[in-house]
């Protein structure tokens, strides 16, 4: 789920997680990197994908209609079906698929996550008020994001629906006007053992890292670790963290996303485990504004067109080099569209 989260809504998550935070060399191999942390490499692909899809007007004003969403196919992009409808205002947008659901946010005139059977049918409200939202691999607890105190703190809640055991991580409280609020948490992921969770967080447009908490421990963002990064400190890049991801190997995945003095940008999906830090792959494209990773190590991610009316480009990889998947605009369209999440 990505980079730059250039959409209007901004909350995005993908699901699995586990791992304990130590940095260590990292491997520029791909093929043997996914080997060694039994990634799935050359595993079968999930044969469809959900995307969100938004929508311009073709009048000069150029005004963002809504975002709705759509289930394509793996192999080449074609639209399946549609899972939600088209609502001028109204944006949803892809968190995650889990167990034969499509969870998404839904905007109007606040969030909440909603979620849409794969094979299609009326959507649900899950949690009205959330801005992300995440189903651990075993289904037996959730995790999401609320602002409390009349908006003024925001939190990370963490639930074991087996037990009722629910924990409160304040992520940030508002100090003063002009402190770049709220921050956004997103791309939550659980670990294999329902215990530890990662999750993106973005202080400011440039500022954006991968944090592990012990979900149902933390209490403060500061109890949580950092992930590791390969960014060294020469010619001062920029380095950000996107995106994390859990393999079922209990490997932490994220997106890695640098910008070197002369202003040269790129990314690499990297993954950390027993205090190794291994990079899979540099993305071929450049920095992808979306990408999600399945438990067995199978990642797709999207590119921006070339140019205004150009295609966007949608990839996948499970090992070797990455494939290219054609998205053609989606049937009874308008002009004028963009892709504004995806997850499978």
């Amino acid at each position: 789920m990505a980079m730059a989260m250039a959409m209007t809504v901004t909350a995005m998550v993908a699901g699995c997680a586990s791992a304990t935070p130590v940095s260590g060399p990292a491997s520029a191999n791909p093929v043997a990197a996914s080997a060694s942390l039994r990634a799935g490499a050359g595993g079968t692909l999930p044969a469809v994908f959900a995307a969100s899809l938004s929508f311009w007007s073709p009048k000069a004003d150029g005004g963002e209609l809504g975002e709705r969403i759509a289930l394509l196919s793996s192999r080449n992009g074609d639209l399946m079906r549609w899972l939600t409808p088209r609502q001028d205002r109204t944006f949803d947008a892809v968190l995650s698929v889990h167990d034969g659901w499509v969870y998404f946010l839904r905007g109007v005139a606040s969030y909440s996550v909603w979620r849409v059977p794969v094979a299609g049918g009326r959507a649900q409200l899950v949690l009205a008020g959330a801005s992300g939202y995440a189903v651990s691999p075993d289904g037996r607890a959730v995790a999401y994001v609320i602002s409390a105190d009349h908006g003024d703190v925001l939190e990370l809640v963490t639930r074991n629906l087996v037990t009722g055991r629910q924990n409160t991580i304040i992520m940030a409280t508002k100090v003063s006007p002009g402190n770049n609020w709220p921050p956004s948490v997103s791309s939550l992921t659980w670990a294999p053992d329902d215990v530890h969770l990662a999750v993106q967080f973005e202080l400011t447009a440039a500022i954006n890292y991968v944090r592990v908490f012990d979900a149902f421990k933390a209490r403060t963002l500061s109890d949580g670790r950092t992930a590791p990064s390969p960014c060294t400190v020469t010619g001062k890049p920029v380095c950000e963290e996107f995106d994390p991801a859990y393999l079922a190997s209990g490997a932490l995945t994220y997106v890695v996303q640098r910008i070197s003095g002369n202003g040269t940008a790129g990314s690499s999906l990297v993954a950390w485990r027993a205090g190794r830090l291994t990079t899979l792959l540099s993305f071929p494209a450049g920095p992808s504004p979306f990408y999600d990773m399945t438990a067995q190590g199978q990642a797709i991610w999207v590119d921006y067109p070339p140019g205004p009316k150009g295609p966007w480009t949608i990839w996948h990889w499970s090992g070797g080099a990455p494939a290219e998947i054609t998205a053609p605009p989606p049937l009874g369209a308008p002009p004028d569209y963009g892709i504004g999440g995806i997850a499978w």
